[in-house]
């Protein structure tokens, strides 16, 4: 049975592994605990994203698409409020070459002024093309997080992007690429010599050292505390956001996980099932399951006609109230993609990589091995689901954000229904 393993390089960086020698990809990544949530400067970690990988093409001469497309590798990375995953992946036979791109991550910034300033343009781009500033999320993340860095989009503003240099960019990549502060993850098929290639290649830079960052938000005032209030920004269509305060300190990834797919992520989950498949209120719902060391927020979004806000508030909290009361039945347990398909995660190295370095080093759970993990989550108890469930379903937890006609949406009823969570 293969297990997750550790090495640490002579400079002090730690590489996790697990392997699996019967598929023929490798999926190496490096995780930054940096992100929206610790910044100064906002936006500048997404910034760093963009630079860092600018900044591999120039040490390569310009050569690095190319040298990707020939070898049929992917390189990429993404931004989080408390980490970033640069990632490469290919065939098993180019890992050695894979190492040594990714590793030129290390490298002090080269670019030019002409470079950042690409490079800033770029990011400029995307913030105005995207729909952070208007959206739903962005409105909701500023009530539910307010006064706080987790409030900030994570790729800045434009204004603050503008505010981000060369010298400004090489500060804070030395201050998050410590040691102590990053950590590489290699999942897929590779070899003991292989690896040994990946750690010399990072022993090659030298690095600072400071503190780990410990993945703790920071919170609100009024977490836990919600005044029941809806918040209600006008729109010529009508979207629901709901946002429920989590505490992390009393609620497991595997109960949190378990939780979510019953409530809106599997085929058989209740709000799916009751709403668009039985009423038709909506066509899709979507969500996500936002945590921290200390706290989380449990998220689902939906679209509905105007005329129909009020009885699809209703019929949640009639949803949200069940799951409070009842004891959900076995066979309503969604353990199966993580009990009966838990080794399903050996033939996909991306996904393994992910989750294996988000669930043990980010929100430290502890696991060792794919079986492990399964385990735990299948101690989670149907009377386990109820208890969190009320637990997180309250009141004193909701934010309850919308888009809509404000002529059309009367506030103050759905206000009552609510107060009867």
């Amino acid at each position: 049975m293969f297990r997750e393993e550790k090495i640490k390089t002579q400079n002090g960086v730690d590489i996790f592994y697990y392997k699996n020698p019967n598929i023929h990809g490798f999926y190496i990544s490096l995780f930054l605990r940096a992100g929206s949530m610790y910044e100064e400067i906002s936006g500048i970690t997404h910034f760093l994203e963009h630079a860092a990988i600018r900044n591999v093409g120039a040490l390569m001469g310009g050569n690095l698409y190319s040298t990707l497309d020939r070898c049929g590798m992917d390189f990429n990375a993404s931004t989080f409020s408390e980490m970033v995953q640069f990632y490469i992946t290919g065939a098993t036979t180019n890992f050695d070459r894979g190492a040594d791109i990714i590793s030129k991550l290390l490298s002090p910034i080269i670019l030019t002024s002409a470079d950042i300033r690409t490079e800033r343009d770029r990011i400029k781009a995307e913030i105005r093309e995207g729909d952070d500033r208007t959206s739903l999320s962005s409105f909701s993340y500023n009530i539910v997080y307010e006064g706080t860095s987790l409030a900030r989009t994570i790729t800045g503003t434009l204004g603050g992007v503008d505010k981000i240099n060369r010298t400004r960019l090489e500060q804070y990549r030395r201050s998050v690429m410590t040691a102590e502060n990053m950590f590489f993850y290699v999942t897929g098929n590779f070899t003991d010599e292989n690896l040994r290639t990946l750690r010399e290649n990072i022993e090659a830079y030298s690095l600072d050292h400071g503190e780990m960052q410990t993945n703790i938000a920071p919170v609100c005032t009024s977490f836990g505390k919600r005044d029941g209030k809806v918040h209600l920004k006008n729109a010529d269509f009508t979207m629901l956001r709901f946002s429920f305060d989590m505490d992390m300190s009393r609620i497991t990834v595997a109960e949190s996980d378990l939780l979510y797919d019953m409530l809106l992520g599997g085929y058989n989950s209740r709000l799916f099932i009751e709403m668009s498949e039985k009423r038709g209120l909506f066509y899709d719902i979507s969500g996500s399951s936002d945590r921290y060391g200390n706290i989380g927020t449990l998220v689902f979004s939906f679209e509905v006609r105007s005329g129909s806000v009020s009885d699809a508030v209703q019929t949640v909290v009639n949803i949200l109230r069940d799951f409070k009361k009842n004891t959900p039945l076995p066979e309503e347990m969604m353990w199966a993609d993580y009990v009966d398909n838990a080794g399903l995660l050996y033939d996909d190295p991306r996904e393994l990589n992910f989750v294996f370095a988000y669930d043990n080093h980010i929100m430290n759970s502890g696991y060792k091995s794919i079986e492990e993990r399964s385990a735990k989550y299948r101690a989670v108890t149907p009377e386990r689901i109820r208890e969190i469930s009320d637990m997180i379903f309250r009141v004193e937890n909701l934010t309850l954000t919308l888009k809509g006609n404000k002529k059309k949406i009367d506030v103050a009823f759905i206000e009552n229904i609510i107060k009867n969570l």
